[in-house]
C-alpha cells in the first residue's frame, strides 16, 4: 500500500484516479473480500479497466503478486456476472481450431481479392459492427496446416516443440514459419503437436479460471510425451502465461521464449546473415519486460544482422494498450496508450519496428494505419529469417 507503483500504472497516469491504480484496486478488492463494498457496476469497471501489464509488480518493493490478486478477484466476480458478448466471441474463437482456420482463409481471400478494402470503403464492416476487428486484422499469407515434425537441416542438436497458440496461428503464421526455419538451421528438430490448444491466458484474465485450467491440462498432455529441450513460444503474452502453469495446475512446462532460446544456444558457423543498413526500433511487450524479464534477448538476436541500427522505442516502460482482449473491450483507453507509442515511433523514424508479441503487433499496426505512417512491424525472428544467407 506504499503507492510507489502508481507512476508506473498506465490507467492511473491517464486518469489521475486512485481507483484506477494498483493500490486503489487492491483496496477495492479488500473491501469486497471483507464485505465492506458491493460489487456494483462502478467498482467492477475499475477492476475491469486494469490492463494486467504488471508494471506495478516489476517495481514493488514488497513483491506483491498483483496479477494473481487481480485474476482471483475477476474469477470471483465472474461467478456472479456474465461476460460481455465480445469476450464470449473471443474466448470461443480461441479454442475453435476449425473456425480459426476458416476465418483465416476468409481473411486471406478477402485481402487477395480486394473484398476487404471494398467492404471497408462501402461501410459494410462498420454496419456489421466489425470495424475495430477489421482494423486490427493484418494482411496474412495463405494459411496452411502444420506437420507433426520438422527435422533439423544440419548437425542435430536436439528437439524442441513449438507452441502455435490460437490467434498466432490465425494472424501470425509467418512468425511461426520463420521460427521453425531458424530453429532447423540451428540444428533443432521441431515438433508441432496437433493436440495443443490456446494457452488459456485470455480465459484466466477474463475470470474463467476453470476453463483456463482445462486448457492448461490439455497443453500439458500434448507436450508431456515428447523428448524435447523446451516448448518454444513465439508470443511473449502466451509464453509468460505458459511459464506460470505451476500456479494454475501445479505442474510446469519447460517453456522458453524463442528470442531467449536462440540467444542462449550455440549457433553453427555456417549460419550467417546479410547486412542491412536500416533502422529498427524495439518495442518491449509488458509480458516480456515485466513477467519474463527477458528483453535483452531481442537485442542480442538483432546484433547478428550486420550494419543494422537498433534502438529501444522510447517509453517502453509503459503498456501499448493491446493487453490481450483489452484493445477490443476498452477501445478508448487502449487507443490513448496506442497513440503514445505511435508518437514515439514518429520521433524515431524507423524502417522497422520489432515486437515479440502478436497482440502488440496488431494493435500498433492499427495505430500506424490510422496515423498514416509507414514502417514495417514484424517479429525479431522474421527479420533474422529474411536476412539469412540462402546457403544456410
Amino acid at each position: 500500500m506504499c503507492g510507489l507503483c502508481l507512476p508506473h500504472c498506465p490507467t492511473y497516469n491517464k486518469t489521475g484516479n486512485e481507483a484506477e491504480s494498483p493500490r486503489g484496486r487492491i483496496s477495492l478488492i479488500l473491501g469486497l473480500a471483507n464485505d465492506q463494498l458491493q460489487a456494483d457496476e462502478k467498482l467492477i469497471s475499475h477492476l475491469d479497466n486494469c490492463l494486467l501489464c504488471r508494471a506495478c509488480e516489476a517495481v514493488c518493493p514488497s513483491s506483491v503478486q498483483f496479477g494473481d490478486i487481480m485474476d482471483s478477484a475477476r474469477s470471483t466476480l465472474a461467478q456472479d456476472n456474465s461476460p460481455t458478448e465480445k469476450r464470449i466471441s473471443l474466448t470461443q474463437l480461441a479454442t475453435d481450431k476449425s473456425r480459426q482456420r476458416r476465418d483465416a482463409k476468409l481473411l486471406w481471400l478477402a485481402n487477395k481479392t480486394g473484398l476487404r478494402a471494398l467492404g471497408r470503403g462501402l461501410g459494410v464492416t462498420r454496419a456489421m459492427g466489425l470495424e475495430r476487428f477489421e482494423r486490427l486484422a493484418p494482411s496474412i499469407r495463405q494459411p496452411h496446416d502444420w506437420r507433426d515434425y520438422y527435422p533439423s537441416k544440419f548437425d542435430h542438436q536436439g528437439d524442441v516443440a513449438l507452441f502455435i497458440g490460437c490467434f498466432g496461428d490465425m494472424f501470425d503464421q509467418a512468425t511461426l514459419d520463420d521460427s521453425i526455419l531458424i530453429l532447423n538451421a540451428c540444428g533443432y528438430g521441431v515438433h508441432v503437436p496437433n493436440q495443443q490448444t490456446c494457452c488459456g491466458a485470455l480465459h484466466q484474465h477474463n475470470g474463467d479460471s476453470q476453463k483456463a485450467r482445462q486448457l492448461a491440462q490439455q497443453n500439458l498432455d500434448a507436450f508431456a510425451q515428447l523428448d524435447i529441450a523446451a516448448v518454444i513460444s513465439c508470443a511473449t503474452g502466451c509464453g509468460s502465461y505458459l511459464k506460470e502453469y505451476e500456479k494454475v495446475i501445479d505442474t510446469s512446462l519447460p517453456v522458453c521464449d524463442i528470442n531467449t532460446f536462440l540467444s542462449q544456444i550455440e549457433w553453427p558457423d555456417s549460419l550467417q546473415f546479410k547486412p542491412l543498413t536500416k533502422k529498427v526500433v524495439v518495442h518491449e511487450p509488458c509480458s516480456q519486460r515485466n513477467v519474463l524479464k527477458e528483453t535483452d534477448s531481442t537485442y542480442a538476436l538483432l546484433k547478428r544482422i550486420p550494419e543494422l541500427d537498433v534502438m529501444a522505442l522510447p517509453g517502453n516502460e509503459q503498456c501499448c494498450g493491446a493487453a490481450g482482449s483489452y484493445m477490443i473491450d476498452h477501445p478508448e483507453m487502449a487507443d490513448k496508450l496506442q497513440n503514445d507509442k505511435i508518437e514515439a515511433v514518429k520521433l524515431t523514424t524507423p524502417d522497422f519496428l520489432v515486437t515479440a508479441n502478436i497482440g502488440c503487433a496488431l494493435h500498433l499496426g492499427a495505430g500506424a494505419k490510422s496515423a498514416n505512417i509507414k514502417f514495417e512491424i514484424l517479429h525479431p525472428v522474421s527479420l533474422l529469417a529474411r536476412q539469412m544467407h540462402p546457403q544456410a
